[in-house]
């Protein structure tokens, strides 16, 4: 199918010339400026933001800044669908479409600047289906809802999750529902908050939530601000919530150093033997590696008062040691130097508790 018959048929599908247009553009260049659009096609410069803006709101682009703002087609399968039920020409475009449409590569930014939460919480479900280690989700029910089937799949896969809901009115919605499928471990927030998903400790998706005038989201891949917003997460939206969907019986696994070390030291200060395995990296070799070994002493600022492990304690130093048949480890977390071995997941095999707990 030519250009003019493509353009025909996206008009009779319901784009204006002007979005037929732009959109045409942005098929075959892939991500452009505005600017570029304006001037590889027949809109003029005055309605060119007004043209983009349509399209994005009828889910055809999705617009994002950088030194300026872009934009760029988004995956056009809602669109196929809708062209496909208007008869053999617009059947013809649809295909047309997929066959031109290749997805853009992220810029080399390690950060983009989104204008659309749809946007955020799309690039979300793609990060979400990628993960391999952990998940860190903060939203609302009805982003919970569109995050459900990513959030099952990476659960099957062995991915370790754990979600907030908020809930400012009644949680009896998520109470009566088997949660399991999609998550580790579930909170309640019932204050209102921003959209977050840290995935892999490297991947963060965040939006206010709360900004209906001016939408906006960020979207990056890097350790040290993934970092920051985990430790958001951790404090802000997930210690000072009582769980909906608690966790069971070992085995029970984290991907933080800090959650584990927090929930498992007063047993360990009142004597329980505690069996670990340790996935993680040699902080020397870059190579993985995986350990199994029984927890013999916690580190973190207090320990030999024998104060317990908070949060405000662990954020300075959390690290363990754990005997295992060829020796003694040292366990750090994220980007761990000094250990033997940087944890990227904890999992809590066995509790054996002291006589004097059981009595």
């Amino acid at each position: 199918m030519d250009r003019s018959r493509l353009r025909t048929a996206l008009e009779e599908g319901g784009l204006t010339s002007y979005q037929t247009d732009a959109y045409l553009t942005l098929l075959d260049r892939g991500m452009a400026s505005v600017t570029e659009v304006a001037n590889n096609s027949s809109i003029p410069s005055s309605q060119i933001y007004d043209v983009l803006r349509a399209l994005e709101d009828k889910g055809y682009i999705e617009t994002l800044e950088q030194d300026t703002l872009h934009a760029r087609p988004v995956d056009p399968e809602h669109v196929l669908e809708d062209l496909r039920e208007r008869g053999s020409l617009l059947v013809e475009a649809a295909d047309e479409i997929e066959e031109r449409w290749q997805r853009p590569e992220m810029s080399d930014h390690y950060m983009t600047v989104f204008k659309s939460e749809d946007t955020v919480v799309r690039r979300a479900k793609e990060q979400i289906d990628e993960a391999e280690i952990g998940i860190e989700v903060a939203c609302q029910i009805e982003q919970f809802e569109r995050l459900k089937p990513n959030l099952k799949a990476a659960k099957e896969r062995g991915v370790v999750i754990k979600i907030v809901v908020y809930c400012p009115n009644d949680p009896s919605e998520l109470l009566e529902e088997n949660l399991e499928p999609y998550a580790s471990e579930v909170r309640a927030c019932y204050i209102p908050g921003p959209f977050v998903a840290v995935i892999d400790h490297t991947k963060t998706c965040y939006t206010p939530n709360m900004r209906p005038s001016e939408p906006f989201g960020l979207v990056f891949d890097d350790p040290l601000l993934s970092f920051i917003f985990h430790w958001f997460f951790q404090i802000c939206q997930w210690a000072i919530w009582e769980p909906i969907l608690p966790r069971h019986d070992p085995p029970t696994s984290y991907v933080s150093i800090q959650g584990f070390i927090r929930d498992i030291g007063p047993l360990f200060l009142e004597g329980a033997s505690l069996e670990i395995s340790v996935e993680g990296i040699v902080p020397e070799t870059g190579e993985d590696r995986t350990i199994s070994g029984t927890i013999t002493e916690v580190v973190y600022p207090g320990r030999y008062r024998n104060e317990l492990p908070t949060y405000e304690r662990l954020g300075g130093k959390a690290a363990m040691a754990i005997t295992t048949t060829d020796g003694t480890y040292t366990i750090g977390g994220w980007g761990a130097v000094f250990e033997d071995l940087a944890a990227k997941v904890i999992t809590l095999e066995n509790i054996t508790l002291p006589h004097r707990l059981t009595e």
